[in-house]
């Protein structure tokens, strides 16, 4: 019984506080007060005066969090509809904040057009900083990867993570210059080509592969994780190692590397039907003793070994 009547005594204490320091203009401090009374009367009308003086604080995502616990309450009224549109602007929810911005100003019955105008111009130049700052580390991204001939191999690795947030028309500008530098990465190399690929980007590219300047297509390749042999492989692999997670794993990066190498003419060097060989071949290279039911009698076959002893001899110059 004494819990409860104290409860309501610490709200009235706590209010008036927040009282007295928003008549001093002390915001963050009446911010803890407000917390302190939400805690015990989560009214709607105290949301909305800790919402708005988060906003003005700047705690943002505070703010947020507080506005979208009430979010019926605050899309039912004009304008706790505002403080909530102002709170979705700077926490960057520009959807969300379009939507609304959009969907009043289009309502004849909507009564503070001029604040509606402002929260639009404000959308309206934060899309404009957005697009600068997009464009601005597009061209730090593309300055970098052109530089990647610079790079020892971890950096070159590193940079490539960022190639992915590249529009299709930056990774063409890439393209012609990276798929045939012999001081990129062949795994580089391959990475980005099977990025055009994925995207389906027009239009034929020079590729070094082993020393010989090839012709490639992306829009007419797979992706390398989608191609029929890389498939195959992989069912393979399964097949033969599900019983061996910790050999599984290391025949797997293997694979892989193998694949990209290959990438993206492995159709030329794996025949189909020897897909089970090249996985048999790779297995032993790692664990000798591993044997295979679907192994020929003249055990692996040369044509097999020697790509990939030229494969392994190809990543060594990168080492």
């Amino acid at each position: 019984m004494g819990e409860q009547i104290e409860f309501p005594k610490n709200f009235n204490m706590y209010m008036s506080q927040v009282m007295e320091h928003l008549r001093k203009g002390n915001v963050v401090e009446a911010i803890d007060y407000m917390k302190k009374a939400y805690t015990i009367k989560d009214e709607d009308s105290l949301n909305v005066l800790l919402v708005s003086s988060l906003l003005q604080a700047g705690e943002y995502e505070e703010a947020l969090r507080l506005a979208d616990e009430k979010n019926d309450f605050y899309t039912s009224d004009e304008k706790r509809l505002l403080i909530y549109v102002e709170v979705l602007l700077e926490n960057n929810q520009m959807l969300q904040a379009e939507k609304h911005i959009k969907e009043q100003l289009d309502n004849q019955a909507v009564k503070y057009v001029d604040s509606w105008n402002r929260l639009d111009s404000q959308l309206a130049k934060i899309k404009r900083v957005q697009e600068e700052n997009k464009r601005k580390e597009e061209d730090r991204i593309v300055k970098q990867l052109f530089s990647l001939a610079s790079l020892n191999t971890l950096e070159q690795f590193a940079a490539m993570k960022n190639i992915y947030t590249l529009p299709n028309a930056k990774l063409k500008q890439l393209a012609p210059q990276l798929l045939v530098n012999p001081y990129v990465h062949p795994l580089v190399r391959a990475t980005l080509f099977s990025l055009l690929a994925e995207r389906g980007v027009d239009g034929s590219y020079p590729y070094l592969w082993f020393g010989e300047v090839k012709e490639a297509t992306p829009s007419e390749t797979y992706p390398l994780e989608q191609h029929p042999t890389a498939k195959a492989i992989a069912a393979d692999l399964n097949e033969c190692l599900s019983q061996n997670p910790s050999l599984y794993q290391l025949a797997e990066n293997e694979v892989d590397t193998v694949l990209l190498m290959l990438y993206p003419f492995e159709a030329e060097i794996i025949a189909p039907g020897e897909e089970k060989a090249w996985v048999t071949s790779l297995i032993r290279m790692i664990d000798p003793t591993f044997e295979s039911a679907e192994m020929n009698e003249n055990g692996d076959s040369d044509h097999i070994l020697s790509w990939i002893e030229k494969i392994h001899s190809e990543l060594l110059r990168f080492e």
